[in-house]
């Protein structure tokens, strides 16, 4: 009960007035829905102005065409793998959570607390479920093959889904950002069915499936996002509302809900965004995530001949041309912050680039200066979504050299960019995230990443998992967690909750220079400065050529000290488990198939490596999966001012 008071507490301190006021009043509707026993929604009534055609085209997309159809007849047989978790059900409970076992109660829906797994298990997997991307796998395996059975397969889950989601109760009426990722997706089961038996009982007239398109609208605009907790929820709640109020303009409010969303993603496009084009929340998978909601309600608005502004075109575009400058020779995007694997729409097979369908789809609509996938890949997707327009960018020059984002705090510290020995190094030194909570940052200042020849080798642990499991959410976005240095074993910003920080860390770049094999990154964050004698840790990257040296200052601030009080420091590095990594003394060999390299260790730290204990030894390489791996670290007790020297040295070999 206390931890529950307190984190009210934190989550109000971290809101404005107006919000609170805001709150106070959706409280209060709240209070009226929860009494109200009846509701009714108006019947469609207005003509569809969807121009979208399947591209005669489609049937040329032969590489990711049999994969697709594998997993919709996977589907089919009741085998699903949703979120990295394989179950079987002959018919869906679509509020059961697979993984832990538990149904989500019976009640009504924004009552609900979705956070105790107690009660709910893992939410995000009863919402993935309910996200419907499977069911726009079966919709589109009837569109590449005109087999029945597919959109027959549709039909009775969606129909059992409107049975067992009676509106306003469950879990599944919680969450706005579900209502907006769900609409999308049945928009394109929808287009995707036209023809069949099945749509006229979904989508025709009396169809099934429009008192829930209705009230899925109508709750985005009473309760989406707002003030700490706009962030990319805001971003898929007004997608999916704009998408289905422009293909679907038949409820008297279609007009105003069109129009609320266009103008909702046309400031939060530059409001959630960097100038340099990376999100402003320092999670790269929530740019992906968001890029997919701008890029698909921007496709909508041509289809309607009523295109999004021209600064909203710019911005997308950015978000898009940045990514290559940020990806390694393999292809590995950044791994730093939250990262749950969600999407907005799925029309590509389970494990296909999450890339290559947004790259050519930037390149038709806004030409963006993307490279064109190889090996035709994503072109399934990018065919069904089309675009109207044709690919005119021509041939992208490969990125060259090290680059450094000043407004995000991201450097990427290079040589021999786009080689097959290409070494990269990702280093942050930017703000924990966005706005007041910073909900998806973690708490990594000064952290870094190494690829070598697009491998991994030294990694951010990744996610694991949100509300399931509170002691390893808590431990894959620590301090500790990171390749950074710990002080006294506390974070460098305060947690407070699943989704909130209080005191939060500031990095400050003090210096950055790109040089022709590498670069020199010197930055500092004062997270340490509220304990005793007010430490501030200072952190010099250098990259050149084959080695990498770090070196780390840890200073008191506190005025009057001629010397610093005594701390507790531990330097860490985590290893993918791609690695194997020995220790002998001061010295790591660190190897993986095809390379190695070794780092020599400064004497003043006591050094041991970790495997897969408490707090220590963990990756995670998608949501839901954790497993075990190597975690080097370094520990002293002693005084401040401090200052450590170790170095990477690729020329070492076995």
């Amino acid at each position: 009960m206390k931890v529950k008071l307190r984190w009210y507490l934190n989550r109000l301190r971290a809101m404005s007035l107006q919000e609170i006021a805001a709150r106070g009043e959706l409280a209060l509707k709240k209070k009226c829905w929860r009494r109200r026993t009846s509701w009714v929604a108006p019947k469609p009534n207005g003509i569809q102005k969807d121009i979208w055609k399947l591209s005669p085209l489609l049937q040329e997309a032969t590489e990711e065409r049999q994969a697709l159809l594998d997993e919709a007849d996977r589907y089919l047989t009741g085998k699903y793998t949703l979120l990295n978790i394989s179950f079987e059900e002959s018919k869906i409970d679509w509020h059961l959570d697979p993984q832990m076992g538990k149904r989500a109660p019976l009640q009504f829906g924004l009552d609900l607390d979705y956070r105790d797994p107690s009660s709910v298990g893992n939410v995000k997997n009863i919402w993935e479920k309910n996200r419907h991307h499977h069911l726009t796998i079966l919709a589109l395996a009837y569109a590449l093959t005109g087999n029945k059975q597919y959109a027959e397969a549709v039909e009775e889950q969606l129909l059992s889904w409107v049975e067992q989601n009676p509106f306003p109760i469950g879990v599944n009426w919680t969450s706005s950002l579900e209502f907006g990722v769900r609409l999308i997706s049945w928009v394109w089961i929808e287009r995707l069915l036209r023809g069949t038996s099945s749509h006229k009982h979904l989508f025709g007239e009396g169809g099934a499936l429009w008192s829930m398109i209705y009230w899925h609208q109508w709750l985005i605009t009473q309760h989406y996002s707002h003030g700490s907790s706009a962030n990319n929820h805001l971003i898929g709640e007004m997608a999916g509302l704009f998408i289905a109020a422009s293909v679907w303009p038949v409820f008297p409010e279609s007009a105003q809900w069109q129009s609320l969303a266009r103008k909702i993603l046309e400031r939060e496009v530059s409001q959630q965004t960097f100038p340099c084009g990376l999100n402003r929340e320092q999670a790269f998978s929530y740019q992906i995530f968001a890029l997919e909601f701008f890029l698909l309600a921007g496709l909508e608005a041509e289809w309607l001949k009523a295109p999004f502004s021209d600064n909203y075109q710019d911005w997308v575009r950015r978000m898009l041309e940045v990514i290559p400058l940020v990806v390694d020779v393999g292809g590995n995007l950044p791994q730093y912050g939250d990262g749950d694997d969600g999407m907005a729409l799925q029309l590509r097979p389970l494990g296909s680039s999450r890339l290559d369908w947004l790259f050519r789809l930037g390149r038709q609509w806004l030409n963006a200066h993307v490279p064109l996938p190889s090996n035709n890949s994503g072109v399934l997707a990018a065919t069904v979504i089309g675009s109207n327009a044709e690919d005119k960018v021509g041939e992208v020059k490969p990125v060259q050299g090290s680059i450094g984002f000043n407004d995000p705090g991201l450097f990427v510290l290079a040589s021999r960019r786009g080689e097959s020995d290409e070494v990269l190094c990702l280093a942050d030194a930017g703000l924990l995230g966005y706005l007041s909570i910073a909900a998806h940052g973690h708490a990594d200042a000064l952290s870094f990443t190494l690829n070598v020849g697009g491998v991994p080798i030294i990694v951010d642990p990744g996610t694991y998992v949100y509300h399931a499991d509170p002691q390893k959410r808590a431990y894959f976005r620590s301090t500790k967690a990171h390749n950074t240095v710990v002080v006294d074993g506390v974070d460098q910003s305060e947690p407070a909750g699943t989704f909130l920080w209080t005191r939060q860390a500031q990095a400050k770049v003090l210096s950055w220079q790109e040089t022709p094999d590498g670069g020199v990154l010197v930055a500092e964050h004062d997270g340490y400065t509220r304990l005793p004698n007010q430490v501030i840790h200072r952190r010099r990257l250098a990259l050149e050529g084959k080695r990498l040296e770090i070196i780390d200052e840890l200073l008191s601030v506190a005025p009057g000290l001629n010397q610093g009080g005594v701390h507790d420091f531990q330097w860490r590095l985590h290893f993918s488990p791609l690695c194997q990594v020995t220790l002998k003394e001061n010295f790591c060999q660190v190897s993986w198939q095809g390379g190695s390299l070794g780092i020599y260790l400064d004497n003043q730290l006591e050094w041991i490596l970790a495997h897969g204990e408490q707090e220590a030894g963990w990756y995670s390489r998608g949501f839901n999966l954790k497993e075990a791996t190597y975690t080097l670290s370094g520990s002293a007790r002693t005084t401040t001012p401090m200052s450590l020297k170790n170095y990477l040295d690729l020329s070492d070999e076995d």
